[in-house]
């Protein structure tokens, strides 16, 4: 801040002063009267600069309690703070951290979100420091980082807010202050990195997949299988080469980015099968598939063919996947298989209870897969 500007900033704070000291008379007003006034004072905020605002707090001087008003929690926004950093009024925001109490820099309105998080939808990064900076200041606050941490009713910091109003340069902020919540997850099971992949802002995928992350910390859903259901091939790419650790995230059932692949028979995931990762094509997920496995299971022929030369290793119960196609009465699968020169061998291979394919389509009533295994010569 250079001299003029300096001289302009006391300037202001002297007349808020003034204005405070000859409103002292005021004191002991009702809840009503301060409601009101508070009313009042939030639409000038929103709808004006901050000499204005002086002007009708040195108006309002001697007709209310300013310092109730100043710290009043109870408008539809929350707090004057709330309005003030919604409305990006930097200045007024200003003005007021000199006048509220310590309480009120992290209060919380009805949707659970703080000054902070008002900012942070708003895109306002100075107001965030100045927030940030006032309670890192607070000498009862143990956690520094507490107000960058603290949840709204839908379990979003400020950082899940800034990524979900599309604000890069608040993104920036806040991780630089603080990088932990970009790992947790809120009431619908999404983290910051996930919440990203709505914005459709490639400039903030950039700046959090390239992050130095610990996959293993990731609250929730995982972001690369996010990115694969929505099918965006360029972003699933990116950040394969942003990060590539984070491929490597499993769900609640143990499926990979293959696993999930295969389900939903998105072909150009796989042509993506670089040497780095493509050891996730030989992971099983807890029911002890493979990728090739839910391939088969789905009738997805094209990507038996894909991720055989590198997945050839039955299931959990000793399974090929001619056992699985036999299984699932995958019958475009068993014709394909059997006409393979490698995978046709396996036609009477036995799984660890000593079923053959055979065996699989006939226990679970597959006559079209039977029919096919009937007509081979090796049967």
């Amino acid at each position: 801040m250079d001299s003029l500007e300096e001289e302009i900033w006391k300037s202001r704070r002297e007349r808020m002063n003034n204005a405070l000291a000859t409103a002292q008379a005021a004191e002991g007003q009702d809840r009503a009267k301060t409601y009101a006034d508070a009313r009042k004072l939030a639409d000038v905020i929103k709808g004006a600069d901050v000499e204005e605002f002086i002007s009708e707090i040195k108006r309002l001087a001697n007709q209310t309690d300013l310092s109730a008003i100043f710290n009043f929690s109870g408008l539809w926004s929350g707090s004057l703070l709330h309005v003030a950093a919604a409305a990006n009024k930097d200045d007024i925001l200003r003005l007021l951290l000199d006048h509220v109490r310590d309480r009120l820099i992290a209060a919380k309105n009805e949707w659970g979100d703080t000054p902070l998080h008002m900012a942070a939808k708003a895109g306002g990064s100075r107001a965030a420091m100045m927030l940030i900076c006032r309670a890192r200041n607070l000498l009862n606050v143990e956690d520094k980082n507490l107000i960058l941490r603290i949840k709204n009713r839908h379990g979003n910091t400020a950082l899940h807010e800034a990524v979900l109003s599309g604000h890069l340069n608040m993104v920036r902020l806040l991780l630089r202050e603080d990088l932990e919540p970009v790992y947790w997850k809120n009431v619908a099971e999404k983290s910051p990195l996930h919440l990203a992949l709505d914005t459709k802002n490639s400039a903030i995928h950039e700046v959090l997949f390239s992050l130095s992350l610990e996959p293993s910390k990731i609250e929730g859903m995982s972001p690369v299988h996010g990115a694969i259901v929505r099918q965006d091939y360029e972003l699933v790419a990116k950040i394969l080469q942003w990060n590539k650790k984070l491929f490597a995230m499993s769900d609640s059932e143990g499926h990979n980015v293959f696993h999930l692949g295969a389900y939903i028979k998105w072909s150009p995931l796989f042509d993506i099968l670089l040497p780095e990762i493509e050891y996730l094509a030989r992971e099983r997920d807890m029911n002890g598939d493979l990728p090739i496995h839910i391939a088969v299971k789905m009738g997805h022929v094209n990507l038996i063919k894909k991720l055989y030369p590198i997945s050839q290793l039955p299931n959990g119960q000793g399974q090929t996947v001619l056992h699985v196609a036999a299984k699932y009465g995958r019958a475009s699968a068993v014709r394909q298989i059997l006409r393979h020169p490698e995978l046709g061998e396996h036609i009477n291979a036995v799984d660890h209870v000593g079923n053959t394919p055979l065996h699989l389509a006939a226990m679970h009533a597959q006559p079209a897969a039977l029919i096919h295994l009937l007509q081979d010569k090796r049967i």
